[in-house]
């Protein structure tokens, strides 16, 4: 249903889904991504309910900035994910990024949980901070802030108004998992492996 430049961003954002499952972030049909559209309010996201390991081009939607679903993508079945109104809420808050990512690893949320009662992970002197976007050398502080979880996405964005005035590049949801985003689908998805890559160093340095 996608073509032109849409097709190209869900092809980008379906080729990070796939890597993401194979290294295990994606268990049990959970996780959601999205990407805004050639038009600046509408976004391509993945709908619920899907393996991310079979997704395919086909199990893509349209939402537009409330996260309605857009036709023809309003079909009988196919919904977004419960947790489109964060999706929405960030792209609204941080205007300039165009993809969101959001990942379930076993050391993401143990470390959400671990940290919870800190309400964040501080991350220093790593090299690999350099992989977030506007890091130009490891001598800084990178704050992951950690939110409550919650069935109720609005408790979740409450959660999130002490830190969204931040310069940050993401946020863990205690016990779920992460979001992060980006300037467009590569580098939200090198955010995604940035971050991964201190949740294994924080498991060898025995911070978990």
């Amino acid at each position: 249903m996608f073509s032109g430049p849409n097709k190209i961003l869900a092809e980008e954002l379906l080729q990070s889904i796939h890597f993401f499952s194979a290294k295990g972030w994606t268990p049990a049909t959970s996780t959601n991504y999205s990407v805004r559209s050639e038009t600046k309010n509408e976004y391509i996201i993945s709908r619920s309910g899907v393996d991310k390991s079979q997704f395919t081009l086909n199990d893509f939607i349209m939402i537009d900035s409330q996260g309605e679903v857009l036709p023809p993508f309003d079909k009988s079945g196919f919904k977004s994910s419960a947790e489109t109104e964060i999706h929405t809420a960030l792209y609204r808050e941080y205007p300039k990024i165009n993809c969101i990512l959001h990942t379930h690893s076993v050391l993401g949320t143990v470390l959400s949980l671990t940290h919870s009662i800190e309400k964040q992970i501080i991350f220093k002197d790593f090299e690999i901070l350099k992989g977030l976007e506007g890091n130009a050398t490891h001598e800084l502080t990178e704050i992951l802030p950690i939110v409550p979880n919650s069935q109720n996405m609005s408790e979740i964005l409450h959660g999130m108004k002490d830190f969204c005035h931040n310069d940050i590049h993401g946020f863990l949801i205690a016990g779920h998992g992460l979001y992060t985003w980006g300037k467009d689908v590569a580098a939200a998805k090198r955010h995604v492996e940035t971050f991964e890559f201190l949740f294994e160093c924080y498991k060898m340095m025995g911070r978990n």
